[in-house]
């Protein structure tokens, strides 16, 4: 039986978003095949670096919200606009990742227990921090995925200004722009446009058709170059392998490599 624990999890990382058929789909999708289909679709500067799991979470699927950090400075009293983070912790939202741009400073750490707590409480799914973070053992006990840096003691109070929210900012040597939908799992963490998402979408279902066959092919026995990447040889069998999950036997893989 599941515990109530994981239970609490799962409900929190699918929340609202349940019923979106986009969101579902995206969850099935690891960073790593992310990262290939972008390629694919001619997008290479997608893998953050640098960033990993601070805790015992896995993988999360959500809408990109920035915030920008800067260096602080003694005659500043303020942003124009006020400090960005507060207002941003306050309005995040079910299916939501928060991404901080904070320069990759591991020395001051930007995010803590009390700021982790509001933005649990908002139903954000993870946040992602190109920086430094603390207390997380306080954020492990509430199951809320953080990706950062590094983890630090020392608060950025007088060294660091959050600066803007929902803006263009970078995490891990990537763009991110408001918007954007984050993969992020054992792996990494990758960057998906949200302008490509469908067709990021469209792509990997076809390709985890041809990776079960050849997961299925391999497990049965048979060598890389009848498997893996799938010759054409071999896709004349992928449908019915796709509709009963039945798989050629040897003799048939050997007529249709005469055939092709």
């Amino acid at each position: 039986m599941e515990s109530e624990g994981r239970a609490n999890q799962r409900m929190k990382v699918t929340g609202k978003t349940e019923g979106c058929a986009l969101f579902v789909r995206l969850q099935e999708i690891t960073s790593a095949d992310a990262a290939d289909h972008l390629r694919a679709l001619g997008v290479h500067r997608t893998v953050m670096r640098g960033l990993r799991a601070m805790t015992s979470t896995g993988s999360v699927v959500g809408r990109a919200r920035t915030l920008r950090i800067l260096p602080d400075r003694e005659d500043i009293k303020a942003p124009v606009n006020g400090p960005a983070n507060r207002g941003l912790y306050d309005s995040l939202n079910d299916g939501e990742i928060l991404v901080v741009d904070a320069m990759g400073r591991e020395d001051k750490a930007v995010l803590g227990d009390m700021m982790f707590s509001r933005i649990a409480a908002r139903q954000a799914i993870a946040a992602l921090v190109d920086g430094a973070v603390r207390d997380v053992a306080h954020v492990d006990r509430k199951r809320f995925p953080v990706f950062a840096r590094a983890l630090c003691p020392d608060s950025y109070m007088g060294w660091l200004r959050p600066w803007e929210r929902d803006v263009p900012v970078q995490c891990g040597g990537v763009l991110v722009m408001p918007g954007d939908w984050i993969i992020a799992d054992a792996d990494g963490q990758v960057v998906v446009p949200a302008s490509m998402v469908e067709e990021l979408v469209d792509k990997a279902t076809e390709k985890a058709r041809l990776d079960a066959f050849s997961q299925a092919l391999l497990e049965e026995g048979y060598p890389l170059d009848d498997a893996y990447p799938l010759p054409a040889h071999m896709k004349l069998f992928l449908e019915a392998f796709s509709l009963t999950g039945a798989l050629p036997t040897p003799e048939q893989v050997s007529q249709a490599y005469i055939k092709n």
